[in-house]
């Protein structure tokens, strides 16, 4: 059982949508411990309508490949992870900051893994390979990141000098 209805979300969201208050002050009125969940459903409902606001099952498995495609997008886009999800239509933009972690820590090679314990494989399976990324692509893909990594932090030491810049010019002034 989910802690909110579709319904529920629906009144907070139209009630946000038409009265003067503030997310802070809808989160208080309905008693939602975050004002980021008021927030979460309303642009869920402007991106997507009442659709938006379904309540989903987490049944969905992302390939590494998806994965490796997100984290490109959020970093070339420089987009937060809210705005990652509802690009990418994922219920919870947590999944995507989780991502991120895992490849920073593990490296692509993880967002390639499947979660759980390995199946044990049937007589009749033993013979199928199962659904592997070629050395090949998952290096490029590697290589893809690891690039859009050094333009960003490239960008961010460029920025940081010209700020450093500006003090220096104003305090001479």
């Amino acid at each position: 059982m989910t802690k909110y209805t579709k319904q529920f979300k629906l009144q907070v969201v139209q009630d946000y949508l038409t009265s003067s208050l503030g997310i802070v002050l809808i989160a208080r009125k309905y008693q939602i411990k975050s004002d980021m969940t008021v927030n979460k459903w309303v642009r869920q409902y402007q991106r997507f309508g009442t659709a938006g606001l379904e309540v989903r099952r987490p049944e969905k498995v992302y390939d590494g490949t998806f994965k490796v495609n997100v984290l490109n997008w959020m970093k070339t886009n420089q987009a937060s992870l809210m705005e990652t999800a509802l690009n990418f239509d994922i219920s919870a933009p947590s999944t995507i900051w989780q991502w991120q972690r895992t490849f920073e820590n593990e490296g692509l090679d993880a967002l390639y893994r499947n979660r759980g314990r390995s199946k044990i494989m049937s007589a009749d399976k033993q013979g199928k390979k199962t659904k592997q990324p070629t050395e090949l692509a998952r290096l490029r893909d590697e290589n893809e990141l690891l690039k859009i990594e050094n333009e960003y932090l490239k960008k961010l030491k460029a920025l940081a000098q010209s700020q450093s810049d500006n003090e220096r010019k104003s305090s001479k002034n």
